[in-house]
């Protein structure tokens, strides 16, 4: 007993290498103060791997998001540069996260295999916030609209400001913020008012009770023969009607590319050209037809 008590006194307590890498010699120096048996040196440089390649993976990416980013901007498509930015910045904390802890000393299988049970768990939890990723990535794709246009979405109408991978952000009419999940976007019917570049535009021109239609309706074709902003094709066209109050007015319907052309301006030429000298009234207003457009 005495002499296997003396062996085991003498053995050599195990050692513990550092890793060959440009950090070994943090490791290699915490290991001469601490002994050679510690395994803190080689931890200490598993956990500083980790964080290295970490960085190094996450400021790369962030590099070819940038380059990515500003390639697509000078194509000008705003929508498509908001998914670059948002699938590259993804990618990219995905790449960062793994590379990190398989640098840091955990075995890729694991690695993958926790990976995939949390992304399950994660998956499971939060499948609303999934749904609406994807909702958000097919719009972006899809395009049904772009930022800038002015939709409908159910109840809520305004101007796009913004496509997230969440939620769609309008401005609405009276100045106030609407911010929409995309599955309720992508699963709901939208109205895209300025999809095109023509909408349709209309005057109710109040005539008096007993007058003839006549001088009217012709004073109308007059007026949208003389103003050159209004297209030609679809033609304009005039329609008389009894309005709710029982009286009768003629109805100007003409096609207007509102993108070059102020709508308000256009309406009040031809308010003038019609009543020279009138101003326009309640029985002459100018009114946008819902839901009508054209290519």
């Amino acid at each position: 007993m005495p002499l296997l008590l003396a062996t085991a006194a003498s053995a050599p307590s195990p050692t513990h290498a550092c890793p060959d890498n440009p950090l070994d010699a943090v490791c290699s120096w915490l290991q001469s103060r601490v002994g050679s048996g510690s395994v803190l040196g080689p931890l200490v440089q598993d956990v500083l791997d980790g964080i290295v390649i970490f960085l190094l993976v996450l400021l790369l990416g962030l590099a070819l998001r940038r380059v990515l980013v500003g390639t697509v901007e000078r194509a000008g498509d705003a929508q498509v540069r908001t998914l670059t930015h948002n699938v590259v910045t993804v990618l990219t904390w995905v790449f960062a996260v793994v590379g990190g802890l398989v640098a840091g000393g955990l075995d890729a299988v694991y690695v993958f295999t926790f990976g995939g049970i949390f992304s399950l768990a994660i998956g499971l939890a939060f499948q609303d916030l999934l749904r609406n990723v994807l909702a958000g990535i097919f719009i972006l794709l899809e395009k049904p609209f772009r930022i800038g246009d002015q939709i409908a979405i159910g109840e809520q109408e305004g101007v796009v400001q913004s496509i997230a991978l969440r939620t769609t952000a309008l401005r609405t009419g009276d100045g106030r913020l609407a911010v929409i999940p995309n599955l309720t976007a992508f699963s709901s019917v939208i109205l895209n008012s300025t999809a095109f570049d023509q909408r349709r535009y209309s005057l109710r021109l109040g005539v008096d009770p007993g007058a003839d239609l006549s001088p009217v309706m012709e004073a109308a074709r007059r007026a949208l023969a003389a103003t050159p902003e209004i297209t030609r094709d679809p033609a304009p066209s005039l329609l008389p009607q009894i309005g709710a109050d029982g009286n009768r007015v003629v109805v100007v319907s003409y096609w207007l590319d509102y993108r070059a052309h102020d709508p308000d301006a256009v309406s009040g030429a031809l308010v003038s050209r019609i009543w020279p000298g009138k101003p326009a009234g309640p029985a002459a207003a100018a009114t946008v037809e819902p839901g009508v457009s054209t290519g």
